[in-house]
Parts: structure tokens; sequence; C-alpha cells
């Protein structure tokens, strides 16, 4: 398998203006061996381990520690110029919560500070370098994430928060944010939806939530610019998302034009299949590139969900399929940046 990395550089960290972030997930597991063979290039990485369910006051159902596997963690994390890459912070989500559920939490402080304590024992029994925490109504949870992240801190942990694109909080929310996170994980994908096939990620959309954000570069290197490591398909008025594999697969079979959108910078292809249209958007090594650009313009970081899907297979199978097929002008564009793909960030 590892003819297709570069292995003389996998620890090399390329992309050295921000942090990185990588997450991992039970349900992809090769995302566990990537992390292995890149450790050093990634600052901190996230496997998706836990839920938190809400049974009723003061009773959580923390459910995923049997996902943690130390012996994992302490061949990922790596000392490198004196400082620690690969750093675990786990997932936490706050799972399947209804209105209700936030509504009871925001206004007893009780129950917020008992979750508090339940999230830090854990990150502490586990020995943990901090977690990364995904939670609705973000805005309203101001001092549960405030008061968690002083707990983390004074554990020596850190606190990184998932942001949704454009509606979490706005910028002076987040300039207040930033003095209680550390890092912010913005998820900037997903754009299109079945009612209006597209782009997974519009460049200008993403610079747009950049700026939205941090209008000023103040605090901008605490923003980590989230990346799909997934593609989309739409049919039928629905939509699924495929990793490499299943890309190549349609490639192969069903010998599509590859077309790139300038406006949104992504490729994709469309064809037939059982008599219905498909239009497929994946990331390609020229659209990763572009957003690697974005991200070094503005000084952000990088989150990419998630390592285990593929990609580092892809990119080789992609470049093959692209030679194979004569598609010189797409094959001029993109071989120039065989190297630049999530695995060489």
């Amino acid at each position: 398998k590892h003819d297709k990395y570069d292995v003389e550089n996998a620890g090399v960290k390329q992309f050295s203006e921000g942090v990185t972030l990588a997450y991992v997930t039970p349900w992809n597991n090769h995302g566990y061996d990537v992390a292995k063979i890149f450790k050093g290039k990634f600052d901190y990485i996230s496997p998706a381990w836990y839920n938190v369910h809400r049974r009723f006051t003061y009773r959580y159902d923390l459910l995923g520690g049997h996902d943690v596997d130390q012996k994992w963690i302490k061949d990922v994390r790596v000392k490198v110029d004196g400082k620690i890459r690969g750093k675990i912070v786990p997932r936490f989500q706050l799972h399947n919560w209804n209105q209700y559920d936030y509504q009871y939490f925001i206004q007893d402080p009780k129950e917020a500070s008992f979750l508090t304590d339940t999230l830090a024992t854990e990150c502490r029994k586990q020995g943990f370098d901090g977690m990364v925490l995904e939670v609705g109504y973000t805005a309203l949870l101001r001092e549960f994430i405030k008061n968690l992240g002083n707990k983390l801190h004074e554990q020596s942990q850190e606190l990184i928060l998932v942001l949704a694109p454009k509606s979490s909080l706005t910028a002076a929310q987040y300039e207040d944010f930033s003095q209680f996170v550390d890092l912010f994980s913005l998820m900037t994908y997903d754009y299109s939806q079945p009612s209006a096939p597209g782009p997974n990620a519009p460049i200008e959309w993403m610079e747009d939530n950049i700026v939205t954000l941090t209008p000023t570069s103040i605090n901008r290197k605490k923003l980590l610019l989230g990346l799909n490591m997934y593609g989309t398909d739409f049919f039928n008025g629905q939509m699924e998302h495929v990793i490499g594999n299943n890309v190549i697969q349609k490639l192969k079979q069903h010998n599509p034009i590859i077309e790139w959108e300038k406006k949104f910078e992504e490729h994709h292809f469309r064809y037939q299949e059982s008599g219905i249209s498909h239009d497929a958007w994946y990331p390609s090594l020229k659209s990763i590139k572009s957003r690697l650009d974005l991200a070094e313009d503005y000084g952000t970081g990088l989150s990419i969900w998630e390592i285990g899907q593929g990609l580092d297979y892809f990119v080789k199978d992609y470049i093959n399929y692209i030679k194979n097929k004569m598609y010189k002008k797409l094959e001029q564009e993109m071989e120039a940046w065989i190297t630049v793909t999530v695995l060489n960030v």
C-alpha cells in the first residue's frame, strides 16, 4: 500500500503556516492507518468517538468510550521540533438533542455544570489532549462552552468548537468565543442539496464564510477551514455521498466527460445509470489546491473531513484514469498537483 504514498515525506507538514486538524471515523477505519502512516503531518487528530445523549435532568449517556484505542493514540502522537503533533482531540457530539433538550439545558446552570464535569473527567481519564465539541444553538450555549473551555484549560487540554457555515456565530460572537475556545472547525461543505444539485463547497462561498466570521485578521489563525474528502452524487431528486473508490468505479464504468466549473472551482461529471441521470461532484487535485491556496491567503488553518474516505488511493487511480482516457488538457491542469492532496498538507 505504501507505494501509493510519498513515504519519504509522509510525516512532513507542508501546510506550515496554519494549524491542521484531521477527522477519523470508526465507520471508515482506514483513517486510523492513514493517521499512523502520516503521523507528524497533522497537528490534531479527531476521532469521531463520542455521542452525548440527554436522557433526563442530570442524566447523560456518554457513548463511544469503547472505541478509544490507547495503543493507536500512542502510535499517532509524535514530537516534532519540541512540539507534539498528532494531538488527540476526540469529537463529542450532542447527539439527537431536540429543542426541548436544549431549552432545559440552557435554563438550568446546574445541568450545564454537570455535563461540563462529565466531559472534562472523560478527557482527563483517557489522557486526551483536548476535545472537539459539536453542538446546536452555539451562540445560546456561551456559558456552557466558556466553562468547559476553562475547565479543560485547567487540565492543560484544549477545546475546539465545530461551527456550521454562516449561521453559528456572528463576527462579534466569534471574537468573544475566541477568549475561551482554542480553535474553530468550520464545516464549509455540503453546500448543495437535492433540490438544487451542484458543488460541495463553492470557492467564493468558502471565502465569504472566512470574511463573515473574521472581517479582520484578529483570531483568524484559530479558524480551521473545512475540506470535504467525499463527493456528492445527485440523482432523481436525491443525493448520496460517495468516496474515492466509488468515483473511480463510476468513471471506469461510464466513461463520462469530466468538467471543470471555474465559478465554483470544482470538478464534476454526468452519467446515466438505469435510465436515471446523475451529476457527481468530487474534490479533485485542482480543487483541493485552490482551497489550500485560499486558506494560506487568509491565514486560516484546515479541518479535513475525513482521512479514511479513500482519497489516498483515489489520487493515484484518478491520475491514471485521466492519462488512460487521453484527457490531455485536464491531465496538464491536474498532474502538477499530484502531491498537493490532503495527505500532503
